[in-house]
């Protein structure tokens, strides 16, 4: 069974008691750290150049107007929750990348405000960066929902649909998210990939952890590869 270290859980527990102004903070000094100060920081997104040519997304809100204060872990049950609601949607996202970066990979990093009001930082960042300001050859979000659904939204790639897969995910349909926005505007592929949460938008929200570690791994894989394959975006018939 996969669980969080001691430290881990710690991290996480500190990760769900921010609110989007700390998690904003607190991202702009990691990551200027991280990356040697190649990142650029406003009040709508941060992003960070890495030596990968593949781009990590996360937003740093949550539905919630405060954070969670009381923060449960079943280890036996492998699940986490919060009275007040974990707010999983998308800490668990944010919590992915920061295990893939103490990991030592360097993808680039894109992370947005406000997500859960409409994708505004992710429309804030296109609307200065009209094309990506790096290589990027393909982008991963980490905000979705279950164990291993992979999300393309009017991405109609299918070469960039199989190689996600091969990774052990399984296409599924969604409505929203940042990549949404962000994709189209840089002819990008993209996809959203499962961190394990479920019951989202509401204090019910669970998070299961070994999805979420298992998330963790194919990305490290993803990351791995000794050539990271290009892949456009192929706007469906609807976009």
């Amino acid at each position: 069974m996969r669980v969080l270290s001691e430290r881990d859980y710690e991290l996480f527990e500190r990760l769900v008691s921010l609110t989007e102004k700390e998690m904003l903070h607190a991202m702009k000094q990691y990551l200027k750290k991280k990356y040697d100060n190649n990142v650029i920081a406003t009040k709508d997104y941060i992003i960070a150049e890495g030596d990968i040519p593949i781009a990590l997304v996360a937003h740093m809100d949550t539905v919630f107007t405060k954070p969670a204060s009381d923060v449960y872990y079943d280890k036996e049950q492998g699940v986490m929750w919060s009275p007040q609601g974990l707010g999983a949607d998308d800490r668990a996202g944010i919590f992915c990348i920061l295990k893939i970066l103490q990991n030592r990979y360097r993808p680039t990093v894109i992370l947005t405000t406000d997500e859960e009001k409409g994708c505004v930082g992710a429309s804030k960042l296109v609307e200065r960066f009209k094309e990506a300001p790096w290589q990027i050859n393909y982008i991963v979000q980490l905000d979705r929902r279950g164990y291993t659904d992979c999300v393309f939204y009017d991405c109609e790639n299918e070469e960039f649909t199989q190689y996600i897969e091969s990774f052990g995910f399984i296409e599924e349909v969604g409505s929203l998210s940042d990549i949404s926005v962000i994709c189209p505007e840089w002819g990008i592929a993209g996809v959203n990939l499962s961190v394990g949460y479920e019951g989202e938008h509401f204090e019910t929200e669970i998070l299961h952890i070994a999805p979420m570690l298992a998330t963790i791994s194919k990305v490290k894989t993803m990351l791995s590869q000794n050539e990271i394959p290009k892949f456009k975006y192929i706007p469906g018939l609807c976009s």
